[in-house]
């Protein structure tokens, strides 16, 4: 076996360096996503104890990120997970299908991941203009009354604004994702200075009295680590441009591997941080599952308590900027996925238009992108736990299966990881909790999703005389095309 054929991505431009990778993987990360949920991760495990929620699921995200790694350079190519199933499990029988069902959950689950991005910008663009919470538009049409929120209509608003600042050459958006990037960790790091200026350990090791480690673990820890790995997402994105990366089998192990590690401790410090800034029962989710108004804004709130307004309208400023450049490079990424898709002939065919001039796959940034405007107008705890439960069986337990096929066959990847299978075992074991703590509505979500698509898949490919209703002869031509390749 080799790595999947460069033919597949030909018209894409390699304008990706590993700066450009890694900062298209930490924007993907960091996000508005730690600064909003910080409230619900300490809800479930108890203050202090949501320490173990945010390493934890550093550990799982670096045992899945060097699956990645190794699968990243082995099959160097667009659409990342998509080009390993179908190359590990054969392009023309059940690797076909697996590719398929990815794509059709990614066009899914895209949509949603940036619906929690453009939500969250709004929601938090209320600290600054405070009316935005309580706005509303409506009226009536064909006698049917609609309203919308004005956090709804910015939501929006902020979907239509992503599309267009990705609508350029992959150069330029790889320059733009290196100063966002530095602007996402000055934001965080901006943070976490303001809630060490008046840090008390003892208030952040506090524990609610009759608490203890294990109690709080076995309380939430299930529902905490979707929420933490709802954070870490977006490490991947370096694999999923790999037809535009330059030297990608070092650069995209490498882009993972860093990007982790300095995400994972701007986390622990930034969460650690505000738990002796100020006391975590304030910010505490309501029984409803709302928050007070001191969780919704809790990181410019700590910057305020400890250098004033001022600062802290410069600091929601940054973590605004910050928002946006998680929606930029999650789209970036999750946009190549069905354009590989549509130019093998696993997805439907415009999807693999390329922009005359700027080449950059047009049509399927438009659609993903457009995809998540509707998403805008749901609640945020449901989309973050549907669109856990619609990726998990697809994406991250069926390549850690891929990778455990092609260490059975002994193919030496440029890149290996340490220990294996430790990590991956640590991966497969960490998804399915996940994925059996996301709830009855979101597991079901998941696997209806999954069994629609395999419906979809059969019924195209009858018609189409694909795998598994090929005949004999096609079987044999297609072989022996394998065999001259």
């Amino acid at each position: 076996m080799t790595a999947a054929p460069a033919a597949r991505d030909e018209g894409l431009i390699r304008g990706v360096g590993l700066r450009g990778a890694v900062s298209i993987n930490l924007i993907s990360m960091i996000g508005i996503g730690p600064l909003i949920t910080i409230p619900l991760v300490v809800g479930y495990l108890h203050g202090p104890l949501s320490l173990a929620g945010w390493l934890l699921g550093a550990v799982l995200a670096l045992c899945d990120g060097l699956v990645w790694a190794e699968l990243g350079s082995l099959f160097p190519g667009s659409g990342g997970t998509y080009g390993y199933l179908r190359e590990v499990f054969g392009r023309h029988g059940v690797g076909r299908l697996l590719a398929f069902l990815f794509v059709w959950q990614t066009v899914f689950v895209a949509p949603l991941n940036q619906a929690t991005g453009y939500v969250g910008f709004a929601n938090y663009a209320s600290y600054l203009a405070p009316p935005l919470a309580r706005s509303s538009f409506g009226g009536t049409v064909l006698g049917t009354h609609w309203s919308i929120s004005g956090i709804q209509l910015l939501a929006i608003a902020m979907g239509i604004v992503t599309v267009l600042a990705l609508y350029r050459r992959i150069t330029m958006v790889s320059n733009i994702g290196i100063i966002l990037g530095a602007a996402s960790v000055v934001t965080l790091l901006c943070v976490i200075v303001a809630s060490y200026a008046r840090f008390s350990t003892v208030q952040a090791l506090s524990l609610q009295p009759g608490d203890s480690f294990w109690l709080g673990l076995r309380a939430g820890l299930g529902q905490a680590l979707i929420i933490a790995m709802y954070d870490y997402l977006g490490y991947n994105q370096s694999s999923c441009i790999g037809g535009e990366v330059r030297e990608p089998a070092r650069t995209i192990p490498r882009s993972i591997v860093i990007a982790i590690a300095v995400v994972a401790v701007l986390y622990v410090s930034m969460q650690f941080g505000i738990l002796g800034a100020i006391r975590w029962q304030s910010i505490l989710p309501a029984a409803d599952g709302s928050l007070p108004p001191l969780a919704q804004h809790v990181a410019s709130v700590v910057v305020e308590h400890s250098f004033g307004v001022g600062a802290a309208l410069v600091v929601t400023l940054l973590i605004l900027i910050t928002a946006f450049a998680s929606v930029y490079g999650n789209l970036l990424g999750y946009s190549r996925v069905p354009f590989a898709a549509a130019r093998d002939g696993v997805f439907l065919r415009s999807f693999a238009h390329i922009h005359s001039s700027a080449r950059f796959p047009d049509v399927s940034l438009l659609v993903m992108g457009l995809l998540a405007l509707p998403f805008c107008l749901l609640n945020l705890g449901d989309i973050i736990n549907w669109l856990t439960t619609g990726i998990v069986l697809i994406q991250s337990i069926a390549q850690i299966v891929a990778l455990a096929v092609v260490r059975a066959r002994r193919i030496a990847a440029p890149y290996r990881m340490s220990l294996y299978p430790v990590p991956a075992l640590v991966a497969l074991a960490g998804w399915s909790y996940v994925f059996l703590s996301a709830g009855t509505h979101a597991i079901v979500f998941g696997i209806a999703t999954l069994l629609v698509g395999l419906f979809v898949y059969l019924i195209r490919a009858r018609l189409a005389h694909d795998w598994p209703f090929r005949s004999g002869a096609t079987r044999s031509a297609l072989d022996a095309g394998k065999e001259t390749a």
